[in-house]
């Protein structure tokens, strides 16, 4: 829970898309590896993600498929939240050790028809002070000579977060958890906290011309339970008073994306720009917009180059000093929150990749297994601008990520 990994993002739109088994394919094998890593002085942070995919073919109808994920953290983190009111005050900041591991398995089916296809999957993840439960539903389907196609797709999450029991207290007096030792027994001094999660997914994919391809996406989500981070406190008293970080219950969200890929015959390369707005009843707005660029430098290899900027406000909540208002010994307003990601923000990321596929001629296969092999490796860099943040009145240095990635597939 001190962090916790997620990624989202548009749907890949076809063209010059990553190669796909052959007919006589029965089974798949994909595994990855990717590294966070912030290169802070004061609260550095490195997570490895290994992972490994496996899809089979019973038939040409059914495929079903299985993937294990896991998130090794090591670094370290501010654990209270502190305003530039409190800036002369030695070691309000206090730093924690962060030593998590996660684990994360799923098991899906699909089943694909001429014009129409069902899916549904189950995951199960854990943490040493979280844990959840999610199953998703999608079905689809094409027409106008496969030139439209439409998705819908639901998932329900039910998971638990571990923290100090202690919800009969106010809010002012309900402190951080020190230590994920206990969680999920039958200790007395801890509780699990459940989380309900709903997401909903729209979306339309039209093929324009042989070369144009767009996407629109609708996504909402509705969210209750505790949603903060049970360890982080942050000081809402001038005398350095700290609580446990308190937000909403409650948080629904909305979204829109606009995705366009056109593929230029005279350069061949595939070009790609994508748009999302966002919105949130937290009063939290954003905006982004991607572009990407994708060609094979030889028949086997191809380059991946991609650009987005963000831009967010921060939530009807958000301040960086809760010690400054009314009432003179208490925070300002009914929630408070040491999350920088609530904050009003910017950020600019870039990267590459490149892949190489290999397919074994005739009937032979790669070191006696494999009829296609695929190899890739990819890096990222992510920068954060911070309009209203600070730990005791100082800017954070933990604004660089590094994102490295290596990848390799087998069909057979």
């Amino acid at each position: 829970m001190q962090l916790r990994w997620r990624a989202a993002g548009l749907v890949g739109l076809g063209l010059a898309s990553f190669p796909q088994p052959g007919q006589g394919q029965v089974a798949e094998v994909d595994l990855r590896t990717q590294i966070f890593h912030e290169p802070s002085a004061q609260s550095h942070m490195t997570v490895y993600t290994p992972e490994v995919n496996i899809q089979a073919s019973p038939s040409d109808a059914l495929s079903v498929y299985a993937n294990y994920q896991a998130d090794a953290v090591t670094g370290a983190s501010e654990s209270i939240k502190a305003g530039p009111l409190l800036s002369n005050v030695p070691d309000i900041v206090s730093r924690a050790s962060v030593r998590d591991f996660r684990q994360m398995a799923t098991g899906g089916f699909n089943v694909t028809r001429e014009h129409t296809r069902f899916g549904g999957s189950y995951t199960y993840g854990t943490e040493n002070d979280y844990r959840s439960n999610s199953f998703a539903v999608s079905a689809g389907t094409d027409f106008l000579q496969r030139n439209t196609d439409v998705e819908m797709g639901y998932s329900k999450g039910f998971d638990e977060v571990c923290s100090l029991r202690q919800r009969n207290l106010p809010a002012t007096l309900r402190q951080g958890l020190d230590s994920s030792d206990g969680c999920f027994t039958k200790s007395e001094r801890l509780e699990s906290l459940p989380i309900s999660l709903d997401n909903f997914r729209l979306a339309w994919t039209q093929t324009w011309t042989p070369v144009l391809t767009t996407q629109l996406v609708f996504t909402g989500a509705l969210q209750h339970g505790f949603l903060g981070n049970p360890y982080r406190e942050v000081v809402i008293g001038p005398t350095g008073q700290a609580a446990q970080e308190n937000h909403p219950d409650d948080r629904r969200r909305v979204a829109a994306g606009l995705a366009l890929k056109y593929y230029a015959k005279s350069i061949e390369t595939a070009l790609g720009v994508s748009t999302r707005v966002y919105r949130d009843s937290w009063e939290l707005q954003s905006f982004n917009v991607e572009i990407t660029a994708e060609r094979y430098l030889q028949p086997w290899l191809r380059l991946l180059v991609h650009g987005r900027a963000y831009v967010q406000s921060g939530t009807s909540f958000w301040s960086d000093d809760y010690t400054g208002g009314e009432p003179a010994m208490g925070p300002r307003g009914q929630f408070w929150s040491g999350d920088r990601e609530l904050s009003p923000l910017q950020t600019l990321l870039g990267g590459a990749s490149l892949t190489g596929s290999w397919r074994a001629a005739g009937d032979s296969r790669w070191v006696g297994v494999f009829r296609e092999i695929s190899a890739g490796a990819s890096l990222d860099l992510l920068a954060t601008f911070l309009r209203d943040f600070t730990w005791a009145g100082k800017k954070p240095d933990d604004t660089i990520v590094m994102l490295p990635s290596l990848g390799a597939t087998g069909s057979f």
